[in-house]
């Protein structure tokens, strides 16, 4: 059994309606309608609702972002032999900064690989990796902060020696 549901809608739209409303069931289009408008706000609903999901999600996103933190901390470890001493000791004092970065300091970062002629492969990262950090902000900053911690980690386990050679 049927149930009738009376709709409003703008005059525009009614005046448009009048010359073509004999070439399609106008009860039909409205029902289709109301079935897909109806079935995307359940899946959104449930999806919202899906606990597991967003679990997962989280965890993927964890494992994401050490990836890339990962990525970062290696590259810096590798960049690290065309480094000064007062390279390392700004890095040093600017550790803190770290966390306040912005999305602009991967652009920041190669560029400042390139002027001390870090090479291309040193840090050629792959296709899809390299993607991710072009269209995600967080990923850059993530990469970048982690490129700081593997310069300072190779500062950390030569600092000794050159701070006091014997």
């Amino acid at each position: 059994m049927s149930q009738r549901v009376t709709i409003a809608v703008p005059e525009s739209l009614f005046a448009r309606l009048q010359p073509v409303k004999q070439r399609f069931n106008i009860s039909a289009v409205c029902q289709e309608a109301l079935e897909m408008a109806i079935t995307i706000e359940e899946l959104k609903t449930q999806v919202a609702e899906d606990e597991n999901l967003v679990q997962r999600l989280q965890s993927e996103k964890k494992v994401l972002l050490n990836k890339v933190r990962q990525e970062g901390f290696e590259l810096g470890i590798r960049s690290s032999a065309k480094l000064s001493y007062k390279d390392f000791r700004h890095f040093e004092r600017v550790q803190s900064l770290a966390t306040a970065l912005d999305e602009d300091v991967l652009d920041y970062l190669f560029s400042y690989l390139d002027q001390k002629d870090c090479p291309q492969q040193a840090r050629q990262l792959d296709a899809d990796f390299a993607y991710l950090l072009e269209v995600d902000p967080p990923c850059r900053i993530t990469f970048a902060q982690g490129w700081m911690d593997g310069v300072l980690s190779a500062w950390q386990t030569i600092k000794t020696q050159v701070e006091n050679p014997q």
